[in-house]
């Protein structure tokens, strides 16, 4: 089967499909990469009709480039190299995020006709990207949808406290946000002593346990069928977590009793059968 991976190969974007290249070989890797783009005069009058809002917005911002760091470092340490050289092999072709819908790309994964295409770590994409793959677009989310969608979907069940829904979806990609049918959701233990950080190495190891079934159940059927919950669930963006959110929870965690197990994993897989529970 010719799959094809879109990732901005963070730590846990590069161990997962690393270790699904073991299994599945991959026929080609894009990596998309952000590229810096020049101010314009309405974000100068920006600034200028709100300075007080435009500093805030840059302390947010610098400390959304520290946490953001931190995180990376300590994931990337915790998961170890070793699965980064299994992708030795392939040359991933480099391509901008801001523009990465362009006629450019379409013609990339024209030529690649894949199969299947799995993203993880990926610009959203439009129907004539995602379309292009022969049986479905899948991707991998961070956190369980859709009851937590888009962004820092690890933190705001710990923030809320609904350590029952802390994992990884596997979906097909649609025109929304973390929307699409659902192939599978892979929950994870979570115990007092885990932050964001573990949870995102746990999920790592879950997502590159499940896929190889989800790829292989795929290459058997020739068909991607999913389960399409009825709820939309609640979509975080990015803007929506200040250093606040942090400091409260941060507070709040200092409070609990530690060295407890919270939440336990399962895996449910509802690709080629009528889900149930749900």
């Amino acid at each position: 089967m010719n799959v094809v991976a879109i990732s901005t190969m963070t730590p846990q974007h590069r161990y997962v499909l690393a270790k699904l290249h073991e299994t599945c070989r991959l026929r080609h890797l894009i990596q998309p990469v952000w590229t810096s783009q020049s101010t314009t005069w309405k974000q100068y009058a920006k600034v200028l009709r709100s300075p007080l809002s435009f500093i805030g917005r840059r302390i947010q911002s610098r400390y959304n480039h520290w946490r953001g760091v931190r995180h990376f470092q300590t994931v990337a340490k915790l998961l170890g190299p070793t699965a980064a050289a299994n992708l030795s092999n392939l040359e991933p072709s480099i391509v901008s995020i801001h523009g990465f819908n362009c006629e450019a790309n379409v013609a990339l994964l024209q030529d690649l006709q894949p199969d299947v295409i799995i993203t993880s770590g990926c610009p959203i994409l439009k129907p004539e990207i995602f379309g292009l793959a022969r049986l479905a677009t899948i991707n991998i989310h961070w956190g369980i949808a859709p009851t937590y969608r888009g962004e820092n979907t690890f933190f705001w069940p710990l923030y809320f406290g609904d350590y029952e829904q802390v994992g990884v979806t596997i979906h097909r990609i649609d025109a929304g946000i973390d929307t699409g049918p659902i192939l599978a959701h892979g929950f994870i233990e979570v115990t007092s002593e885990d932050d964001e950080d573990t949870l995102t190495v746990k999920a790592a190891q879950v997502a590159a346990r499940l896929l190889p079934r989800i790829l292989t159940r795929i290459e058997e059927t020739q068909t991607v069928e999913g389960f399409a919950p009825q709820e939309k669930g609640t979509l975080y963006l990015g803007r929506n977590r200040t250093w606040r959110h942090d400091l409260a929870y941060w507070w709040r965690r200092r409070s609990q009793q530690r060295n407890q197990q919270i939440a336990t994993a399962r895996d449910a897989i509802y690709i080629g059968k009528p889900a149930s529970g749900f």
